[in-house]
Parts: C-alpha cells; structure tokens; sequence
C-alpha cells in the first residue's frame, strides 16, 4: 500500500529543521523577582569575608549576578548570600499594581498590590537581554546559523498518525481587566498576545497616524487576578506577537513599512517592563535575505508566532518558512519551507502539536522534533488563499479556512468532515477564531454555525479577539477606557435565537424538505450514474425532488486530463485524472459547493499487480461515488441580492461590546 499526493496538490519537498531555544539567563527564580538596578551597594556572603560594591542585573538559576565597579561581572549562589542582601532581594517591588475599572478610565492607580501568577515564578524571562549585561546574548548582533539546525526531510502524503492534544481547555478562570484610554483619536489596539502558561496577556497600542512620530505602549494583565500594569510610551511602531513564559517579557514585531523609518515587519525585539518603563533589547531579523522579490534578495517578515516552551519560539514568515527558535540565543532548532503563496499555522493548547496549511495541504507536525504526523490534500478546485487555521476547544478537529471557504478536519480519523463554499471573497483576512466545537467566528465578528451554516450573530466594535480553549480574550478600547474580557460563544441571546430559528426551518431558504431540481448537464457520458447518485444524496439529505425547482443542485464531470502523480519512495506516474464537482445554486447565485477527484487516497494493488497497473485501473472512471455520499446542508440561509453571502446582514442578529458590555440588536 503507498500513499500518493498529485503533483500539482503537493507543496513539494518540505524541509523541517528544528530549533530548540535556551535561555542565557532567568530573570525569575523560585524564590524571589529579581530585578535590575543602577545603585551601587555593598554585597556580602553569609560568613562577612567576602565584600563587593556592585549593583544587580539579576537572579538567574538560584544565582545572583552583579556587576563590580569595576566593570567586572560576579556570580554568587543567592543561599550564600547575606541575610541582609536576601531580605533586599525579597523586598524587590511587585510591578502589578492594583488598578480598578475608574482608576483604569481616569488614568490613575492606587498602590495597593497583587502578586505575579505562581506559573511565571521559575520561567524564563528574556527581558534581562535588554540589560546590557555579559548574560544578555541579544545586546549584540547576531547572524543566523542554519547549520547548526536539524534538517529533517519530509513529504506530503504523509499517512495520519496524530495523537490527540493532551487537554483543549483553559485550567484556570479568567477574569476581566481594565485597559487604559487611548492617548489619541488615532491610537490603535493590536491583536493579543495571550499565554495560557503564565496566565497573562499583553496588549499593544500605537498611534501612528497624524502624529510627528509613531508611538507604542504595551498593557500587561494578569489573567488571574484581572489585574494590569500600563507603560509609558515609547518612540516605535511595533506590535507584540508573543508574550513569552515568564511573562514579563514580550517578542515584538515591527509594524512599520520601508518608507517610515521605523521597525518593519522582518525586525523583532524584546520588550520588558520596569515599573511603567519598557526596556527594549536591539532589533533583530530572524529571516535575513530569506525570499526573492523582483529579483532582488530581501529580507522575509515575521507573519506569525506561537511560544512554544519557557525560551522557545515558533515563527512562520511569510515565504512559507516555518522555524522553531530558540529565542535567546537566536539559533534555530528545527525549520520547514513550504513552497506555496499562503500559508496558516496554529499551536494546539498542550504546545505538543503544530497545524500548518500551504495552498494545497495541511499538515499536523510535532512541535518538540519537527516530525510530520500526517497530512491531507486540499482539493485543489477551490480557491485558496488567504487561509488560517485553528484547533477546536477539544484539540479534536482542525478549522480550516481561505477564500469562501469554511472546511472541517477531524483530527481523529483523518478525515475532512465539512467543506463548505461560504463566500466568494475572503471570510478570514484578520482573524479567525474556534471558540466552540460547532461554532467559528469570522474576522472577529461573524459567527457561523458550522453544522448548519447559519450565520447567527455579526458582533461588532470588538478592537482584537484571540481564543484559547474555548475562552475568547476580546478587547475594547475607547476614548475614555478600554476592557479585556473573558467570554464565551455564542452568547446566550444568540444560542437561544439560533435554537428559535431551528425550530421554525422555513425561514431559511435550504432546510429539511425544501424541494431542489437535479442538473447533471455537465456530466457528459455518466449523466445516468451522477443522476442516480445525488437522487440518493438527496433524500438521505431529506430534500424533496421537483425539476421546476429554483433550487438546483448539478454535478459535472472533467477529464481525463493526464497528471503527474507521485508516491513516497515510489517516483513519478502518470494518472488519468478525472475532476468531480457538486454545486448547489439560487436564481444563479451559488449557495454552497463541494468535489474531489478519482486520484486514489491509498492504493490497492492486488497480487503481482504493478503500480502502473493498479494506477491504470484508478484512473479508467472518475470518482462516482461521491455523488451518492455527499452530506448536503440542513440549513443554508437566503443571499441578498445586493451583497455577497457572509455580508452581516446575513446574519440572525448582531451584538455591540461596549464598556458597558454587550449590546444586542435584532
């Protein structure tokens, strides 16, 4: 048995490499919060024998590391210490300051504190980088050293052997935070950085827009205690795309094109807070000459990033090059280059499994080695593009998303369990969440229901929305204020008119029993079969069969065309390929769309058959049998005739978050 992927399906020749991230130094250790300080005091151990003026730069693995007036840096295990030089130690400030919702609207705060989450206590945190010290690793430039990366060589067409992730919830509750007022009219909310391990968010904002220059500042929350420390602002246009382990320091990303003069997208730096001060290591890019762009060699940007573990970073650029780093020492571990135009990665909740799409498959990778544990084919009839990924609450399926389409993956069995067409434009270009098993919110706002396709709330006015098993983290920003809030979807006013408009099926234009006409005018010389086929989808679909129906559901047949196919191991053959295609429409509109192919998923060979022969077999038909299997919609809700479907006002109903909290309109 040899798995097959068609060569023009396949994403070519992937190259996984991984990237293990260690940390120089730690910032926090079991028993105290270290810190940096420019005061210079007088440092002994617990005999009184040995004496140093130095100041601290920071606690690191139970150590203590000074620096000497003399320039020189000291390392002391923090228990030899002096019981005077530890009780200062443990007086270091908790920089999470107590701020109620009027403190956060007027701007102030009052002294009172809360302690950091327990998780953050033994991270790593990458912000002592920003200090200069010998320790720091990112105060100096550094190339990057891709032989010092694992290089696994992999294909598509891998068979599926993915374990589920471990747990798909949250295991603590969070709370709802306050975030400051905009500095100006212009400021804007980047989208969050959220870290389910040490339980806190960060959040940017920048205004860069009618301003003699950008501006940026970040707001670090406690998830726990719903607690939040704001900083100042500082002379940057970037944005934060990780908020790492210890979290107290965040990997930024430029968000500024060549002609600003600011950080661009191919530019990180780590950002730390002291006190409401950010401290910035340098700039650093991560994809150095890494893409062709008219000729030229240029520098890839960072599209994307997920923390992996306490000082590892998982990055996807936007040429496809997908790495694991090890953050601060900046060297990669392992890396994978996918050879298509638009690309998708998620990290499922537990970090032990990698979601990756290209044009043509999608993958699940092991996120510690790089290991490919199966992929699919992406039926290459639909247009791809602009596509995102996401793992349901459960860590049981996979959302899959590009231009008008919506597609389900069970993770399981392998196997595609919805392909819906949507739209015909992109559903997804900003954002996609999977905030519940049966639901998917689009760009932030729209909310389908997926086993029925009803578009059942459009929410309006939230600035970002990130989700984590099953919790989504929306965030408001006013003039006056701004909220993180912890929610789930739908909300019940939506749960309860979805279910009100499932009991009464006629107000959508497809629901059980709508009557539909059969068209199998594109099916040339297996017209009989396909008819007889979707005669049998159909009523297992419980629509009813009228040929004067407006509703019209064809199948069509192409092929054969000759295509190169390709088997692991195996080489090259050449396949006659036929194309099958179901399109169900409305007075010409097209309200929902599937196919595939007669490519074979495994291949048979029976006896001393060859491949060729086997091959030869597969490819004398095409594929009938999808006319007879297909699933067709339960509900499919009625198009405007002046919009494209997925426009809001398609939707059942729409929602407003304000300060206030969410604002419901039928």
């Amino acid at each position: 048995m040899s798995q097959p992927m068609s060569e023009h399906r396949r994403s070519g020749r992937l190259l996984y490499a991984i990237f293990i991230s260690g940390l120089a130094s730690v910032w926090l250790s079991a028993q105290v919060h270290a810190f940096q300080t420019d005061e210079l005091r007088q440092w002994s151990d617990a005999t009184g024998r040995f004496k140093v003026t130095a100041k601290l730069l920071e606690v690191a693995d139970g150590n203590v590391i000074l620096e000497s007036e003399a320039g020189k840096t000291v390392r002391i295990p923090l228990a030899r210490l002096s019981a005077a030089d530890q009780a200062f130690l443990n007086a270091a400030d908790n920089p999470f300051e107590m701020i109620d919702d009027a403190d956060a609207t007027s701007g102030t705060s009052n002294a009172s504190r809360v302690a950091p989450p327990t998780a953050s206590s033994n991270a790593a945190d990458p912000g002592n980088v920003a200090s200069g010290s010998a320790s720091g690793g990112w105060g100096t430039p550094k190339e990057v050293d891709w032989n010092v990366a694992d290089e696994v060589l992999t294909t598509p067409g891998v068979e599926w052997a993915v374990p589920l992730p471990k747990s798909g919830e949250l295991d603590f509750e969070p709370k709802r935070a306050p975030l400051p007022k905009k500095t100006n009219f212009h400021e804007g909310m980047h989208p969050l950085a959220v870290n389910a391990v040490c339980r806190r968010a960060a959040i940017g904002f920048t205004a860069s827009f009618a301003v003699p220059k950008p501006a940026s500042r970040l707001s670090l929350v406690d998830l726990v205690s719903g607690k939040a420390i704001h900083s100042e602002q500082v002379e940057a246009n970037m944005r934060p795309i990780v908020l790492l382990d210890s979290g107290s320091a965040v990997l930024m990303v430029g968000a500024s094109d060549e002609r600003g003069g600011y950080e661009t997208p191919d530019q990180l730096q780590v950002w730390r807070l002291q006190g409401k001060k950010i401290v910035r290591t340098p700039s650093w890019i991560p994809y150095p000459n890494d893409k062709e762009d008219r000729g030229k060699r240029q520098n890839a940007i960072v599209f994307a990033a997920e923390p992996i573990s306490e000082n590892t970073v998982l990055t996807l650029s936007d040429k496809g090059h997908v790495v694991l780093w090890d953050i601060f020492k900046r060297e990669p571990i392992w890396h994978a280059r996918m050879d298509d135009s638009s690309f998708a990665m998620a990290v499922s909740l537990d970090r032990q499994l990698i979601a990756l799409s290209d044009d043509k498959t999608l993958l699940v990778v092991n996120a510690s080695s790089g290991e490919v544990l199966g992929s699919s084919a992406l039926d290459n009839s639909a247009r791809i593009g602009w596509n995102r990924v996401c793992w349901s609450p459960s860590g049981k399926r996979i959302l899959f998303t590009a231009v008008g389409e919506i597609r389900l993956f069970n993770v399981e069995t392998g196997e595609w369990e919805v392909d819906m067409h949507f739209s015909d434009v992109p559903i997804a270009t900003n954002a996609l969440s999977y905030p519940h098993e049966d639901f998917a919110l689009l760009d932030n706002r729209l909310l389908v229901h997926l086993p029925t396709k009803i578009q059942v709330c459009d929410y309006e006015a939230a600035n970002a929305i990130t989700t984590l098993g099953g919790t989504s983290f929306i965030g408001v920003q006013e003039q006056n204020g701004g909220l993180l809030v912890p929610a789930k979807f739908p909300h019940p006013a939506a749960e309860e008119l979805l279910a009100k408009a499932q009991s009464d099926p006629t107000v959508f234009l497809v629901h059980p029993g709508v009557q539909v006409a059969v068209d199998v005018s594109g099916a040339g010389q297996y017209q009989a079969q396909v008819k007889a086929g979707l005669e049998t989808a159909i009523k297992n679909s419980g629509y009813q069969l009228d040929p004067s129906a407006p509703i019209k559901i064809a199948g069509a047949i192409s092929g054969p065309k000759q295509e190169a196919i390709s088997y692991i191991a195996r080489g090259s053959y050449v396949f006659n390929e036929y194309k099958s295609n179901i399109k169900m429409t409305w007075n010409g509109k097209e309200l929902w769309s599937t196919g595939g192919s007669n490519v074979p998923g495994m291949l048979m060979r029976g006896g001393d058959e060859t491949i060729e022969q086997a091959l030869a077999k597969a490819g004398q038909s095409p594929n009938l049998d999808l006319f007879a299997g297909v699933k067709f919609p339960e509900f499919i809700q009625r198009p405007s005739e002046s919009t494209q479907p997925g426009a809001k006002n398609m939707a059942l109903m729409s929602s407003k978050f304000t300060l206030q909290g969410l604002v419901d309109s039928k």
